[in-house]
């Protein structure tokens, strides 16, 4: 077994889900960020208030122009002494008194909505400027992360197609072996031997271990500690 090119094959296994987890965490990060996406939500909120002050204030400007048409109407009917009765005069200078309440209100109502009106469309603006910011930035770190993903996706590969040859290379069961050994222990099947010690728990290993690990040469030495 030859335990140098198990090594290797390890080392290339590392490196590999190293490159996984960060074409992962990029594949996260790509897509729209959460602050542009609250700076869209936001300006769509306004934009749906705005909406319904403007039409609030159109269906004010309407109404008020229409009590206003009914008023002059009943002020010319008023004027015009066709209605003599007292009853009559009474009733109809009482409609005229309410339309005329009316169209008071509506036309505060119309002051209201074109104030808000004012305010939102300023307010809009501002959101509107925040949200072509965040986009901006955005769009540029979008750029980065594109190119940092074609880097590691490069990585990957490159790494993927050692991996292969060397394991190719070795003798099926050394691979076998080396690959039961990793699901076993967490991804790590080989520890280098330095000064004494598991490279991989640190523990020093006693020294007839040790110099198995010289002496036996293509012989599997399994660590007394972490196995």
């Amino acid at each position: 077994m030859d335990i140098g090119k198990l090594f290797e094959l390890q080392k290339l296994d590392v490196n590999l889900e190293k490159a996984r987890r960060k074409l992962a965490q990029l594949q996260q990060a790509l897509g729209e960020s959460e602050e542009l996406g609250a700076a869209r939500r936001t300006v769509a909120s306004t934009e749906a208030e705005l909406h319904r002050w403007h039409t609030a204030q159109k269906d004010a400007e309407l109404e008020a122009q229409t009590l206003a048409q009914q008023i002059a109407e009943k002020d010319k009917q008023l004027m015009s002494g066709r209605v003599s009765q007292p009853k009559e005069l009474e009733s109809l200078q009482a409609n005229i008194e309410a339309l005329r309440r009316r169209h008071s209100s509506i036309e505060d109502s119309g002051v209201e909505a074109m104030t808000q009106v004012e305010a939102l469309s300023k307010q809009l603006a501002g959101e509107k400027q925040t949200l072509q910011q965040v986009e901006t930035q955005w769009k540029g770190s979008q750029s980065e992360l594109l190119q940092e993903d074609a880097k590691y996706k490069r990585i990957f590969a490159q790494l993927k197609q050692q991996r292969e040859t060397l394991a190719k290379a070795l003798p099926p069961g050394d691979v076998k072996y080396y690959e039961d050994m990793r699901r076993r222990k967490a991804g790590i099947a080989v520890a280098p031997l330095q000064n004494g010690q598991c490279g991989v728990c640190h523990i020093l290993v006693p020294t007839g271990v040790a110099s198995a690990v010289r002496s036996r040469q293509g012989e599997a030495v399994l660590c007394p500690s972490c196995g």
